[in-house]
């Protein structure tokens, strides 16, 4: 079977495509809106009850919470502030449009996607792309993984269990089944009509020094997923990508004693995933 076969497989009719939901759909078109506020974003959410309800948690929680209890969603809002409400009702919205699949660790799956969202927005700072886009494409990324363990549990339990080192996921699925999960996540969004930057960056975002033209978002997807894999592996990220991206690490200039000084870290950028997924 081709490479495009392998892909499709995850695809077929009998399998159900998750829908974009529309609030992730509104929200992702309000990127290029210099219109858009904060009151855009509070209207958008209260659409939803359950988003709502989370967003009201999540301010509620430890790591927000004040003197006083948070009752609305505007003063939420007004705690959260435009971007990180923006991208919290985004992942929401989009994990729960994916149904729960045997093979992957639904919490552990989630905190990996967040942590490379927030990976991704820090080096789109960095690098000089969209830092929404680039948040938005780190949480997408791992998601056809969820659509190769739906058609293909046991093969997806194999490769995360050889993933015991940080930046090994691409090759490993590669190898198992044919493809990986950047490039299904890259058909998802196609079919989803996100934009075509997004697509060009999971399409190549396994091998980024390959991409003609080049494509920072596909660099910054892949160091992206580098460093939260470190996270999850509790190995220090400035070892992590050394290993795993020295040449890219090397075109890019980057300085990787610096950028693990700078870099927030895995537990401030997953505290959120509970009261997302409750």
């Amino acid at each position: 079977m081709g490479q495009m076969g392998s892909i499709e497989q995850f695809f077929l009719s009998g399998n159900t495509l998750p829908a974009m939901p529309e609030i992730a759909r509104q929200l992702i078109a309000s990127f290029d809106d210099e219109k858009v506020d904060l009151h855009t974003i509070v209207k958008l959410t209260s659409q939803e009850q359950s988003l709502a309800l989370k967003i009201l948690r999540l301010a509620n929680s430890a790591r927000y919470a004040r003197s006083r209890t948070v009752t609305s969603l505007t003063d939420a809002a007004g705690m959260l502030g435009m971007e990180r409400l923006r991208n919290l009702v985004l992942a929401a919205s989009i994990a729960g449009a994916f149904p729960r699949v045997d093979g992957l660790d639904r919490i552990a799956f989630w905190k990996h996607s967040i942590a490379t969202g927030g990976y991704a927005r820090w080096f789109a700072r960095i690098l000089g792309v969209d830092a929404d886009s680039g948040y938005l494409a780190g949480f997408m990324l791992r998601s056809g993984q969820l659509l190769m363990a739906g058609a293909l549990p046991g093969a997806i339990a194999a490769v995360e269990a050889d993933c015991t080192t940080p930046g090994v996921r691409m090759a490993h699925e590669q190898r198992i089944l044919g493809c990986n999960h950047a490039q299904v996540t890259a058909e998802l969004a196609r079919r989803w009509q996100l934009p075509q930057r997004l697509i060009d960056g999971f399409a190549h975002s396994d091998r980024p020094l390959e991409a003609r033209p080049f494509s920072l978002l596909a660099a910054l997807l892949n160091m992206a997923a580098v460093m939260a894999d470190s996270g999850a592996m509790n190995v220090p990220a400035s070892e992590a990508l050394q290993e795993a991206e020295g040449p890219l690490l090397d075109h890019l200039r980057l300085d990787v004693p610096w950028l693990q000084s700078t870099a927030p870290t895995f537990e401030e950028l997953t505290a959120p995933v509970d009261e997302l997924l409750s």
